[in-house]
């Protein structure tokens, strides 16, 4: 009998540059000449995407110094155990980008060799080893920061302290603006560490809820929106 993985840590996995555009509400034509930063960016196909298409896109995340094989072989290992876990509450979800479980798994499989195959030949150069709260990056250094499936989902392993410190160093190393998606973690509940964030920094930054064509979790169709004033 295989022996499950057991996640201990963020999942990594693979989600899609399709959903990224959805998730943030981006239109590319705007992007152009936009220095973005995709950060925890896991085994995401956003980077791999848009290098393809000339976009200037940077992807960081704390294991960006495994070597392919081994962030392969832990995307592979994160999405069935992912899948695993999914089977046994598929209605706790909304299946509307995604119709089934079969077609989020394919979709996932095609996100992860791409992120493999683009990250054997950008490792070092546009997917850097980087700590949310100690970003290796000079003060505004990108147009446009985006953070998917880390903060908020996990408040009840990162703390409020770590939220407040992601956040301001995200800030720190953007011209203009943050986006982090989504806002609500299991079964549709939005994460306390929201209202905690906007009421703590509202003073330095602006914060607007935006509306999003994308939904997995119920009630997850908002980004948080974060700009300099």
């Amino acid at each position: 009998m295989e022996k499950k993985t057991k996640i201990t840590g963020p999942i990594f996995i693979g989600r899609s540059w399709m959903e990224y555009i959805k998730m943030f509400d981006l239109d590319l034509k705007n992007l152009k000449n936009q220095k973005i930063l995709d950060c925890a960016a896991g085994a995401s196909s956003f980077t791999s995407y848009m290098h393809k298409q000339d976009f200037e896109v940077t992807a960081v995340d704390l294991i960006y110094d495994k070597s392919p094989e081994f962030l392969q072989l832990r995307c592979q290992k994160h999405l069935q155990a992912l899948i695993d876990a999914l089977e046994k509450m598929k209605q706790e979800f909304v299946w509307t980008f995604f119709h089934n479980l079969d077609e989020l798994k394919k979709h996932r499989i095609k996100s992860c060799q791409d992120f493999y195959q683009d990250y054997k030949s950008g490792k070092g150069k546009r997917y850097l080893k980087g700590d949310l709260t100690n970003l290796p990056f000079e003060d505004n250094s990108f147009d446009l920061l985006l953070c998917a499936h880390l903060l908020f989902i996990y408040d009840h392993r990162l703390s409020e302290e770590f939220h407040h410190k992601a956040v301001e160093e995200m800030m720190r190393v953007t011209r203009k603006e943050l986006r982090l998606y989504p806002l609500v973690k299991h079964k549709g509940l939005k994460s306390t560490m929201v209202e905690k964030v906007t009421n703590s920094l509202s003073d330095n930054y602006e914060f607007k809820l935006v509306k999003v064509d994308y939904q997995f979790r119920p009630g997850g169709n908002q980004m948080l929106v974060i700009s300099k004033k």
